[in-house]
């Protein structure tokens, strides 16, 4: 295994464990303040790691390529559908299992493969429709829609996988010579403005009265910046085919850290369902490299 893959193995990593601290901190301080309040603070603080990495790179001078009317547009569209995940993911996370909603969030790759057909013009064969309704199988599975111990509550993750991967579909709409960084940059801002002016009207902001609950905040922000500066390095690191699939180390992390801190162990609600949307996961990867390969042979346009 290339060393370039294995060093991009640990970072995702390492950005998975900080966003599942990033969601343990959330379900504590959710109890106390508005989720609004707490996704504007997480955007806030999501403003760092993309500074950080157009410092790095010195990118700075690509920044007016932005002010453009589209990319405008693009931007506000990616960055509500943001806020609505991050509305939608945290409430989840203060209101069932920390696993299962952390589970239910993984069926990402399946809506990214729905939404390519009718925004980029995408044909998606026989496999991967077919990992598309495994997928969404897994997720029925997983809710256990007609049972008594369904939540309405479930749903919200598959909301914000929805919303997260419009933005993921969206960002492929910007020009390739305008550096992941600046368009991060442009997104965190917005996303910040639009989920504190969502706050101020349509919710009552607490006030921040003890230390301990301000250092939580801080660590929240932080963490949530470091996961996604770990995404971004990971995936300029190698081949995004080659990363993508140990995202799902988030599933047993998630477990885990949900059993460490709430004494949750959510087995017969995850299985076998997990089960459908991981496989669903790996079928699109696996396709979507192959199709990668074929396009670099010249096999196919």
């Amino acid at each position: 295994m290339p060393r370039s893959l294995l060093l991009a193995i640990g970072v995702i990593f390492f950005g998975i464990i900080a966003f599942d601290m990033m969601g343990i901190l959330v379900r504590l301080l959710g109890g106390t303040y508005p989720i609004m309040q707490l996704a504007a603070m997480r955007n806030f603080f999501g403003v760092i790691p993309a500074l950080l990495l157009l410092a790095h790179a010195s990118q700075f001078s690509s920044l007016p390529k932005l002010n453009r009317p589209r990319l405008h547009a693009i931007n506000l569209l990616r960055s509500c559908s943001v806020v609505v995940a991050q509305m939608s993911f945290y409430t989840a996370l203060t209101k069932i299992e920390f696993a299962t909603a952390g589970a239910l969030g993984f069926s990402g790759p399946i809506f990214i493969s729905a939404l390519s057909v009718p925004l980029l013009g995408h044909v998606v064969g026989a496999w991967r429709w077919g990992a598309i309704f495994l997928g969404f199988a897994g997720v029925l599975t997983v809710m256990k829609p007609f049972s008594e111990g369904f939540s309405v509550y479930m749903v919200l993750p598959v909301i914000a996988a929805f919303c997260y991967a419009l933005s993921s579909i969206l960002v492929r709409l910007y020009p390739s010579d305008i550096p992941s960084a600046a368009i991060q940059l442009g997104q965190q801002i917005m996303t910040c403005l639009i989920a504190t002016a969502a706050l101020f009207l349509f919710f009552d902001p607490v006030a921040i009265g003890e230390a301990s609950d301000a250092g939580l905040i801080v660590m929240m922000g932080a963490l949530g910046g470091t996961g996604v500066m770990c995404l971004v390095i990971a995936y300029r690191l190698a081949d995004p085919s080659s990363v993508s699939p140990f995202e799902y180390f988030g599933i047993p992390v998630s477990f885990a850290l949900g059993w460490l801190f709430f004494a949750e162990a959510p087995f017969d609600d995850l299985f076998p369902g997990i089960l459908f949307i991981v496989g669903a996961g790996m079928i699109i990867m696996a396709r979507e490299r192959r199709q990668a390969r074929l396009e670099a042979s010249g096999d196919i346009g």
